[in-house]
């Protein structure tokens, strides 16, 4: 399937290291684009029900942020999915995720499916949407 974002860019290309998106759910140059059960939401133990719920529920909180600030589209800035993900890949480090070729390593070996924490903590990082994580673009 083919995705293009802001500018023509190519979700395909933007993946091309491995994918990648801010909490999972949103990656920078693909406005209002939300993707559920994205990169690194897999659970290691617990119900994906779950999870899709609390990204519906933060996906809701992004569209409420655009109707109320009169915005055409919502941005993840490219900062801050970089430092997430960053974060999030290195608390894989030291854990048998690391230690074994799977299905939930990329090519390179970079973990691409899996939580690296607990539900809660997932809970913990989706419950509120941070404002200033995003560029509200207008029309």
């Amino acid at each position: 399937m083919e995705v293009r974002g802001r500018d023509g860019r190519d979700l395909r290309e933007a993946w091309s290291k491995g994918a990648h998106a801010h909490l999972g759910l949103t990656v920078p140059g693909f406005p209002s684009m939300f993707v559920m059960y994205g990169p690194n939401t897999n659970t290691s133990g617990g119900s994906i029900i779950w999870y899709l719920e609390q990204q519906a529920a933060y996906i809701r909180q992004a569209l409420e942020l655009v109707r109320a600030r009169g915005a055409a589209a919502i941005e993840v800035k490219a900062e801050v999915e970089a430092a997430s993900d960053a974060a999030l890949q290195q608390r894989f480090a030291g854990t048998a995720w690391t230690d074994c070729d799977s299905w939930y390593r990329d090519a390179e070996g970079r973990i691409i499916t899996n939580w690296p924490g607990y539900m809660r903590d997932y809970l913990a990082a989706v419950q509120e949407l941070k404002p200033d994580d995003f560029d509200l673009i207008q029309a």
